[in-house]
């Protein structure tokens, strides 16, 4: 049986170096948290293979006094922290006086700094807990802080580390998390000698954050910046609207106190208030800026701070959903300015000269392709085989044409003399084609008349009583659930009642619902949302199973009508979240066939 005995200083450093540094990203993280504390407002960050073999991190802050570096990177030392009150009412990102310590324990640690009170310089090195003695060299400002040869006496824990490039990009990912938060800084990032990013200080969060959105092709007016202040926090969203999307959540950034952290009921509190402006499966850009009174929030609860427990969570929640669902708006799609730039880009020229006379193309091809097969393959391809194909089109020409004549009177409701709509056709047994103006419009008859039948369910509730009651099998959870919420159901029109055997009965129904009996059971017994979701989900089925299918022909009337109830909805898109409604200006259209004049 082994002996207790006590763990040798340096193993017990490492030990606890651990808990706090994982990577070169971890070592970034600390070091930029001492220099915002510092109150830089310039932040220059330098790598060497990956963050492994070296990295520097540069500010012009306050600096730290000669006094101070003496116990800077023992355990536990601190400028943020003097009595335990203070724990509760943390204002700063470093907080713990581990962060030094650690990375001094498995690294080669200098610390040069210029004190701003003293005008002092010191440098301090701590070679893999191996303290030196303070010298008097220093920068002109700030303080440099530089970690070499990371885990280098400790290959174990090497070994577990990505290769340079990847623990690079880590480490530009989590420089560029932390920007965000702060748009008065400037942060210069450089990988092995080459630039690799360099925002400079900005006026708004928004003008900060779009540096990032740029990059992914987002234009500014896709993106909005939204306020809203409560008893004790303000909330800053800078988000995109319906056209912004993507197909995961990475792009929900939380801040709270200018800290990034990982809080899934703030990420839940976006997605509920996009709500509808997305279609299910995509998930909007948006980056949370909450700050909080300190005396409710608590960060020691990780090692790396990211995660955080909030203690006016609930109110920060529905802050959050009702700003989003008052602020950001629907976008009817349309051609992009760069689809716009692509097109005048590639329509500027023409590789294939169409002669309007003959009944074939002349296609020449590149010189590369050269001659004999490849240019008799080709013309076969575009020879005419239909001799009478040019009447036929000459008729369905005519047809259109006394179509296009006939003007429709639909027009929108706010007012209607505004230009009339013009029923072109429907397409693929899916789109109804109109034309407005300068404008043409592609509908999807099936979402359009999903959203049209929708919008009349939760204006009218008819209610039918059912001679047969339909019978519910639920579990116990279900069954718990209705007790609680049986009346949510009766308030839409589906009278549930409990039967003296414990079971579960529906008496009645909407008169719309019954075609469609068995697909209300499956959702009532697999649902468990409140009374505002039931509504909007439940309708939303409804809705669904009885609008017209994609596929089914539809005569013109109908298709009129239906086009007459789009223009006079405020929002175009499905119960789903889908927008069903393409514009096309007639300027886009003339420019992707070349006609740019």
């Amino acid at each position: 049986m082994s002996r207790i005995n006590l763990l040798d200083p340096l193993l017990s450093s490492r030990i606890a170096a651990g808990e706090v540094i994982e990577r070169p990203q971890s070592v970034l993280r600390e070091l930029l948290d001492n220099a915002l504390d510092a109150g830089a407002d310039e932040i220059r960050v330098s790598i060497d293979g990956g963050g492994i073999d070296c990295l520097s991190v540069a500010d012009n802050g306050s600096g730290i006094a000669r006094e101070d570096l003496r116990l800077l990177g023992t355990r536990h030392a601190t400028s943020k922290l003097h009595t335990l009150d203070d724990l509760y009412d943390i204002r700063t990102l470093g907080f713990r006086g581990e962060a030094l310590y650690s990375i001094g324990a498995v690294s080669k640690l200098t610390v040069s700094t210029r004190s701003q009170e003293t005008g002092e310089g010191s440098t301090l090195v701590i070679d893999n807990g191996k303290r030196s003695k303070i010298t008097s060299s220093s920068p002109d400002k700030g303080t440099v802080v530089t970690a070499e040869n990371l885990f280098g006496e400790i290959p174990a824990r090497r070994a577990f580390l990505k290769r340079a490039a990847s623990e690079a990009a880590l480490c530009r990912q989590l420089l560029v998390s932390k920007a965000l938060a702060f748009p008065s800084q400037r942060f210069l990032f450089t990988s092995d000698g080459a630039i690799r990013l360099d925002w400079p200080k900005c006026s708004s969060l928004k003008e900060r954050v779009m540096f990032l959105y740029r990059a992914e092709g987002i234009a500014d007016g896709d993106v909005e910046e939204l306020r809203t202040e409560g008893e004790d926090f303000s909330i800053t969203i800078v988000a995109g609207n319906s056209a912004v999307k993507r197909s995961d959540r990475k792009e929900i950034r939380v801040y709270v106190n200018n800290r990034p952290v990982e809080e899934y009921s703030i990420v839940q509190a976006v997605t509920y208030g996009y709500g509808e402006l997305l279609p299910g499966g995509s998930f909007p850009y948006a980056a949370v800026f909450i700050q909080d009174n300190p005396e409710l929030v608590d960060f020691n609860i990780h090692p790396a701070k990211r995660e955080v427990k909030i203690r006016n969570k609930a109110e920060i929640h529905h802050a959050i959903t009702t700003l989003l669902q008052n602020g950001i708006k629907r976008r009817i799609p349309e051609i992009t300015p760069v689809q716009r730039e692509f097109f005048l880009e590639n329509t500027k020229t023409s590789d294939i000269p169409f002669t309007p006379e003959k009944k074939s193309f002349t296609y020449t091809p590149p010189r590369s392709m050269g001659e004999g097969k490849v240019t008799e393959r080709i013309r076969s391809e575009y020879r005419e085989k239909d001799s009478a194909w040019l009447e036929k089109a000459k008729a369905l020409q005519k047809e259109r044409d006394e179509r296009r004549n006939t003007p429709v009177a639909v027009h929108t409701a706010e007012d209607e003399k505004k230009d009339e709509i013009r029923y072109i056709g429907q397409v693929f047994s899916l789109f109804l084609i109109a034309e407005r103006g300068d404008e043409l419009y592609l509908i999807d008859q099936h979402a359009a008349h999903e959203r049209i039948l929708y919008d009349e369910l939760l204006s009218q509730r008819t209610v039918q009583n059912l001679l047969i009651p339909v019978k519910l099998e639920l579990d116990r959870d279900g069954c718990e659930f209705l007790r609680k919420h049986s009346e949510t159901y009766t308030k839409l029109g589906i009278m549930i009642s409990e039967t003296d055997d414990g079971g579960w009965e529906i008496t009645a129904l909407p008169a719309s619902c019954r075609p469609i009996e068995s697909e209300i059971v499956d959702f009532i017994k697999s649902s468990r949302l409140d009374e505002k979701e039931l509504e909007s989900k439940l309708f939303a089925v409804i809705a669904c199973r009885a609008a017209i299918k994609a596929g089914d022909e539809i005569d013109r009337w109908s298709a009129e009508a239906l086009i007459r109830k789009v223009f006079e909805l405020e929002d175009p898109a499905c119960p789903h979240g889908r927008t069903f409604l393409v514009r096309l200006k007639e300027k886009d259209l003339r420019l992707m066939v070349g006609r740019t004049e």
